[in-house]
């Protein structure tokens, strides 16, 4: 079950499981769903969303359910709920497995953020949603 969530200090701890460094900071524009299986959340994604402008901040699936398509859903999810215009997203070039993701699902490499992850770099993607 995918479910937005209201008060994101709730899943603060799962957050900080995979984003050590997350800290609440009131921003008004973000927003986090999770995947849910019997109650237990396994994975998440954090947005902000600015007019006809989403910006994916984080996303993960712990790692007992992943490759399960748990991803895959909350990203489709975010799509059918979510009207926008585009969609953005920064990902460290050493992981492969996420930018095959986004990659898979129409997201193109439209520039690169040096050592925007301390010493290594980033690229920035983007998805035009028709």
């Amino acid at each position: 079950m995918i479910e937005l969530v209201d008060d994101i200090s709730l899943i603060l701890p799962f957050i900080k499981k995979f984003f050590p460094q997350y800290s609440l900071d009131n921003n008004p524009y973000e927003k986090v769903i999770v995947y849910k299986i019997n109650n237990d959340i396994i994975g998440f994604v954090s947005f902000s969303l600015i007019y006809e402008r989403m910006e994916i901040n984080y996303i993960a699936v712990d790692v007992s359910y992943r490759r399960c398509g748990c991803a895959q859903k909350m990203f489709d999810f975010i799509l059918k709920n979510y009207m926008v215009e585009n969609i953005s997203l920064e990902v460290n070039q050493n992981n492969k497995e996420a930018i095959n993701f986004y990659l898979k699902n129409g997201f193109e490499i439209k520039a690169n953020r040096k050592n925007y992850y301390g010493d290594n770099d980033a690229y920035l993607m983007v998805l035009e949603v028709k």
